[in-house]
C-alpha cells in the first residue's frame, strides 16, 4: 500500500500511573486521531517511547494499533521499527511485517555517534532485507547525525527508501531537500512547517497526535486553494504549541500532557526520569481555544 498523501498521525504510547501499558487508551487514541482527519498513524515512534518499551510491549503496542487502523479501509498504517543498532531495528521491522504495517519508520542509530558511511549502511541492510518500505525519520536532536539534503539525496536512491519524515523547520535547508530528492522519495514534513512544506510538494505531514485536527483542517484548506485560511491556521497551531524541542527539558512529558488535554484521553506520564512542568495542562488549556475556533 502506497503511503497516504495526507495527515499521518504519530501517537504517544499511554500508560497506567504505574507505567503499565494502557491498551484502552491507545485503541481509543487511534480512532480519536483517525476520526479527526488522520489518514495514517504511527506505532510507538518518539513521543510514542519505542526506547522506553521492552519488546513485549512494544510489539503489543504495534498489535493494537493495526488492529484499530485496519477497522477502517485506506489507512496507512507504519511502524517505529528503530534501533540502536541495525540489528534491532531489523528484528522489529521482521516483527512490523508479520503484522501486516505498511511501512516503516526508522531514525539514524541514536546512542553512539555515526557517520555517513555507517548511516547509509544502516538503511541499506534495511531496505534490501525488504521487510517493509522505509521512512527515513531526520530528527538531529535525537539521533545526533544531521542528514544533509545532498545526503538525503543519496539516501533516496536505496532501494526501499520512499519517504522522509522532516522534522527541521528552517527554509533554506526545506527548500535544498525538496531540490536535491527531486521526487525521488515523499517528504513528510512536521506540523510546524506543513503550509511551507505543502508548497514546496510535500506529500502531507507526520504529525504529532495533539496537533491532527489542525493538520488535517490545514492541509484541506491547501488542496482547496483557500491559502489564506491554511495560512492562518498554521499561525495558531504554532502559536499554541509553541517551539519547545527535544533538547529541552520537560519536552516528552509536556508531550504526554498536550496528547491528554488536546483528545480528552488520559494518556498517563511519561516513563521515568522524564516528567512535565506542574503548570504544563493549563498552558496548553490556555491556548487551545483560540486554535479550536478557527477550525
Amino acid at each position: 500500500m502506497k503511503l497516504v498523501h495526507a495527515t499521518i498521525a504519530m501517537l504517544v504510547t499511554p500508560f497506567h500511573d504505574d507505567y503499565r501499558l494502557n491498551e484502552e487508551a491507545l485503541r481509543a487514541e487511534v480512532r480519536w486521531a483517525l476520526a479527526n482527519g488522520a489518514e495514517g498513524v504511527v506505532a510507538a515512534p518518539s513521543i510514542g517511547e519505542f526506547l522506553h518499551l521492552n519488546e513485549a510491549e512494544r510489539t503489543r503496542v504495534f498489535e493494537i494499533v493495526i488492529e484499530e487502523a485496519r477497522k477502517r479501509p485506506g489507512v496507512s498504517a507504519v511502524a517505529m521499527t528503530s534501533g540502536a543498532t541495525t540489528l534491532e531495528t531489523l528484528h522489529y521491522a521482521k516483527i512490523a511485517g508479520r503484522l501486516g504495517y505498511d511501512a516503516q519508520q526508522v531514525i539514524p542509530p541514536y546512542y553512539w555517534r555515526c557517520g555517513e558511511v555507517e548511516v547509509e549502511r544502516h538503511y541499506r541492510m534495511i531496505g534490501e532485507a525488504d521487510d517493509l518500505p522505509v521512512v527515513i525519520y531526520h530528527n538531529p536532536a535525537l539521533s545526533k547525525f544531521n542528514i544533509s539534503p545532498k545526503f538525503a539525496s543519496r539516501l533516496a536512491t536505496i532501494p526501499g527508501v520512499v519517504a522522509f519524515k522532516e522534522v527541521l523547520t528552517d527554509l533554506q535547508h526545506l527548500e535544498a531537500l525538496y531540490d536535491e530528492v527531486a521526487g525521488r522519495a515523499e517528504i513528510y514534513n512536521t506540523f510546524r512547517a506543513l503550509l511551507a512544506g505543502l508548497m514546496l510538494g510535500a506529500a502531507g505531514g507526520f504529525i504529532n497526535i495533539f496537533a491532527v485536527p489542525a493538520a488535517a483542517a490545514l492541509h484541506r484548506a491547501f488542496k482547496a486553494g483557500d491559502y489564506a485560511r491554511a495560512e492562518e491556521i498554521q499561525r495558531r497551531l504554532n502559536r499554541c504549541f509553541p517551539r519547545g524541542g527535544e533538547e529541552t527539558l520537560g519536552h516528552l512529558g509536556t508531550t504526554k500532557v498536550t496528547a491528554s488535554v488536546a483528545t480528552g484521553i488520559e494518556m498517563g506520564p511519561a516513563r521515568p526520569p522524564y516528567m512535565a512542568p506542574d503548570d504544563a495542562a493549563e498552558r496548553i488549556k490556555k491556548r487551545l481555544p483560540a486554535l479550536k475556533e478557527i477550525l
